[in-house]
């Protein structure tokens, strides 16, 4: 998508070794431009990879027994992060498996009119 890292939950990009939201983005390029600055390119850029992809986000509903939401907010707090980050790279871990990819492989072939 872009060569920018996001943090979702905090609804900020990283910048320069920097998170920044999209109010922190826009007033840069605003304090830039009045002070006759129109090097703003990679301010814009970045502003416009975060406001595109929370554009695109998803919420999902998601009920966990409360031993395994658990483990997770242990994890999260061992790491600093919301439990939602935590939870999303599990999911993106689960779709790295070899069991993930026979299921979508499985979808697909039914999709597209394959015996099952």
């Amino acid at each position: 998508m872009s060569d920018f890292e996001f943090d979702i939950d905090r609804e900020t990009v990283r910048l320069d070794g920097e998170w920044l939201s999209a109010a922190d983005l826009t007033e840069r390029i605003r304090t830039k431009i009045q002070a006759g600055d129109f090097r703003v390119s990679r301010l814009s850029s970045a502003l416009e990879a975060l406001e595109t992809l929370l554009a695109r986000l998803e919420s999902v509903a998601v009920r966990i027994p409360p031993e395994v939401l658990d483990t997770y907010r242990k994890i999260a707090h061992f790491e600093e992060a919301p439990v939602t980050q935590v939870l999303r790279r599990a999911l993106v871990h689960y779709l790295a498996t070899e069991e993930a990819a026979t299921r979508l492989f499985e979808a697909n072939r039914t999709r597209s009119g394959g015996s099952p």
